[in-house]
């Protein structure tokens, strides 16, 4: 399985306004500069680089361009919020320069499964991994990064940007690893088998023999070697092993 750790730092528009505040309304036409993407960067699960690729003087069109054909070889793409911000974000900028992006993209959020499986205190990505013992993000800069990246074209505020945006990566990776084992699989690696949908393995135990509602007879595994239970319907399964306590 080709797991992709991605995640994207953005800019934001630049217009007129005539007052700044709480519930301003600034419409679409005051807009003057459109957002756009800073910089992606990602890795593949297990490698130890973290690529990145950044805009060209607030111009992302090679950036979306040179990316699309990394997240294309995805059998799944992990990122903390990224159903709502960075795969739309990016699937955005695919729109605005007409290239062609599967409407059907297999995602893992690691914010919504947090939100999902855990009660804390906090699901961002710097809290998860201050909570967990893998250490925070990377400091920004603060927004004069940005400012100094979008009006003043400053490398070494962009470089600064990118290494923000490459510690979220390993710093997600991380995380994900911690959370996986609880997490209900998106890609079967051994489907209608007994094999482990994570990692797999054949070294698998029934854990749990369960009856459906529709009457239907499931076995639950667990895999011995990587943690990571799944079900599958009994009917599909030859020979199971037997029921490990």
């Amino acid at each position: 399985m080709k797991r992709l750790i991605w995640d994207i730092e953005t800019s934001p528009n630049v217009g007129f306004f005539w007052r700044s505040g709480h519930e301003i309304d600034v419409g679409t036409h005051n807009i003057i500069t459109e957002r756009a993407i800073i910089c992606v960067c990602w890795k593949w699960a297990g490698e130890k680089k973290v690529h990145s690729l950044a805009w060209n003087k607030g111009n992302d069109e090679k950036l979306i361009k040179e990316f699309i054909k990394v997240l294309n070889q995805a059998d799944e793409a992990i990122a903390h919020n990224g159903d709502r911000f960075d795969l739309k974000w990016f699937r955005g900028r695919c729109l605005y320069y007409r290239v062609p992006m599967s409407p059907k993209v297999q995602t893992i959020d690691t914010l919504k499964e947090s939100r999902k499986l855990f009660d804390l205190n906090s699901h961002r990505l710097n809290y998860l991994g201050e909570y967990l013992g893998l250490g925070g993000k990377e400091d920004t800069g603060g927004f004069d990064t940005w400012r100094k990246i979008i009006l003043e074209n400053d490398n070494k505020a962009l470089k600064q940007m990118v290494k923000y945006c490459k510690r979220d990566v390993d710093l997600l990776e991380k995380v994900f690893d911690v959370l996986n084992p609880y997490i209900s699989s998106r890609v079967h690696y051994g489907a209608y088998t007994n094999e482990c949908p994570e990692c797999g393995s054949d070294n698998v135990i029934i854990s749990k023999t369960r009856i459906t509602a529709g009457g239907s007879k499931q076995y639950q595994f667990k895999c011995k070697d990587c943690g990571k239970y799944h079900s599958v319907a009994a009917s599909k399964i030859d020979n199971p092993k037997p029921l490990d306590k």
